[in-house]
């Protein structure tokens, strides 16, 4: 089973709240609404990967933490 990162940025958070929708386990909002991890940074549940797409400001970033490969959102070339 993959193990992913997850990186965030807070300052791009529209308060959406689709991410907490999809993986309240994973995410939460703080007391500014903006999305912050309710837990820890790695996670090896593929809902996170769901949760980051949700995100229409893709705030979400996850890395696989083996390969150090970034998931999502793929880096343009």
């Amino acid at each position: 089973m993959t193990k992913f990162r997850i990186k965030l940025n807070q300052a791009k958070c529209q308060s959406y709240g689709k991410c907490v929708a999809t993986a309240p386990g994973f995410f939460e909002l703080d007391d500014n609404r903006r999305v912050r991890l309710a837990g820890e940074a790695e996670a090896i549940d593929d809902i996170v990967v769901k949760a980051a797409r949700s995100c229409p400001y893709r705030v979400i970033s996850v890395i696989d933490s083996e390969s150090g490969e970034q998931i999502f959102p793929q880096r343009r070339r």
